[in-house]
């Protein structure tokens, strides 16, 4: 990919009357490319949709979670309704917590239902630390059957223009499959508002993968308010828009970690919001104070991604290790994929040991932190930690470097002999390396989301 994502989504967005691609259905015209836009960088970043692959198996998951705290739906009158992912659970003191919702949760007296999507992993309901959890599955399934029998023909205006977007960025994506989910989180949401007890807010982790639920939302009344889960940059496509669009189908406010995402949102990006909330994180708070100080013999924690970058990230630690007189240790945290299927695919020395604990323990007890293009590389300087980011095929500068380019303690590296010479460094002390990192993770979380809870009544959905 010769240009990155930022230059694309200018070229598109300035030359394309994009808001004019367009399909009308249940007395609505819905403006479509923030669909296609989403999955279309997707695929063109990662060489396949993130739909996910609707086969038997995936909706035999779906129904075996469809039981997981349903009950919580029907049972009480919510104020707040946060849907999230299972795979924002970490285990902390014996108990799995939602390192986005529980916090804040606690803030509000426990009237927060999370609505969680349960496909890559499943906990089990009287181990999570939620007050009020249920599965997504109710939605999704009622989703699935719909789209299925009365969602089968569809007319886009301006369709030409969607295939030219395409040849821009030489692949294509299943209009029929985007526009269906879309318009299917619609239709239900519109359906289930009806049937449940309405909310009088909205948190949501991933507003770009819910635009249907967000328009249906809007139109009841209920405003919406996205909290930052990973990065936010120009070069993250859900992010960065240069058109101006319609706000019915975007989040009224984004809640974000530091003053970088503030400035980009606000400044940068036209993505149609009333506001920005600078919150911090309460994981990284509890995490930077049970910290090790860095220390001379380096222990390198590995946040793991999936994808073809990912792999080439171990390739690249496993050449430098084959190369390197010091055989440190390397400390593994997987995302998504299993140690099972990462160890049937590359062959590791005793010195890669795959982390038993959460993403942020093993950062706190590690000296140096190595990733592709994770968070991982901001959240590692806020607990104190030297963050070494592997810049392969430029992604690692395409999304941190604006944000952290300018930090001391980042290294973007090429080559394994780059990280040969940066462990050799000696380490800095972890305070002061946690303090250059304000911009991006602001500190006080709990003040900071009062703050915010203090405003919600204040706003209004906007459409």
């Amino acid at each position: 990919m010769k240009n990155s994502i930022a230059e694309l989504v200018s070229k598109i967005e300035e030359e394309y009357d994009v808001r004019s691609i367009q399909t009308s259905r249940f007395n609505r015209t819905f403006e479509i490319y923030p669909w296609i836009k989403a999955k279309l960088f997707h695929k063109l970043v990662l060489g396949k949709e993130s739909l996910a692959h609707k086969s038997t198996k995936s909706l035999l998951l779906q129904f075996k979670s469809l039981f997981y705290g349903t009950w919580n739906l029907f049972i009480r009158k919510y104020e707040i309704w946060a849907f999230t992912n299972s795979v924002e659970r970490i285990a902390m003191n014996g108990r799995y917590s939602d390192k986005l919702f529980d916090k804040i949760s606690s803030y509000t007296k426990g009237n927060v239902l999370l609505i969680e999507f349960q496909y890559f992993k499943k906990f089990p309901f009287r181990k999570v630390l939620s007050k009020y959890v249920t599965s997504k599955a109710l939605f999704l399934l009622s989703e699935e059957i719909y789209g299925r029998v009365f969602l089968r023909k569809f007319e886009v205006k301006n369709h030409k223009m969607v295939a030219k977007i395409e040849r821009e960025l030489k692949c294509q994506v299943n209009l029929n499959s985007i526009l269906r989910k879309n318009l299917a989180q619609y239709r239900m949401m519109k359906f289930w508002l009806k049937i449940l007890p309405k909310p009088k807010y909205v948190f949501m982790s991933v507003s770009y993968n819910h635009y249907g639920y967000i328009r249906a939302f809007k139109e009841a009344g209920i405003p919406l308010i996205e909290f930052q889960h990973g990065v936010i940059s120009e070069n993250h496509q859900a992010y960065n828009y240069k058109a101006v669009l319609s706000p019915c189908q975007f989040p009224d406010y984004v809640a974000v970690f530091g003053e970088n995402e503030s400035d980009f949102l606000t400044r940068k990006s036209k993505m149609p919001i009333q506001g920005v909330s600078i919150i911090g994180r309460s994981i990284i708070d509890h995490y930077l104070q049970e910290g090790i100080e860095n220390g001379v013999n380096k222990t390198i924690c590995v946040a793991l991604q999936e994808g073809p970058i990912g792999d080439k990230a171990i390739k690249f630690l496993l050449d430098f290790n084959k190369n390197s007189e010091i055989k440190y240790t390397f400390m593994l945290v997987p995302r998504r994929t299993s140690e099972m299927t990462y160890r049937a695919s590359f062959d590791f020395p005793e010195n890669f040991v795959f982390s038993k604990n959460n993403i942020y323990e093993t950062l706190s007890r590690c000296d140096v932190s190595i990733t592709a293009y994770s968070t991982v590389a901001s959240e590692a300087l806020s607990l104190g930690k030297t963050s070494i980011l592997i810049n392969i095929d430029n992604k690692a500068k395409e999304v941190f470097e604006a944000s952290l380019g300018e930090n001391p303690f980042v290294y973007f590296i090429e080559i394994p002999t780059d990280l040969i010479a940066l462990l050799k460094k000696e380490s800095p002390r972890k305070v002061e390396v946690a303090s250059s990192n304000n911009l991006n993770i602001k500190t006080d979380y709990q003040n900071n989301c009062m703050a915010l809870i203090n405003l919600l009544p204040n706003i209004k959905p906007q459409l």
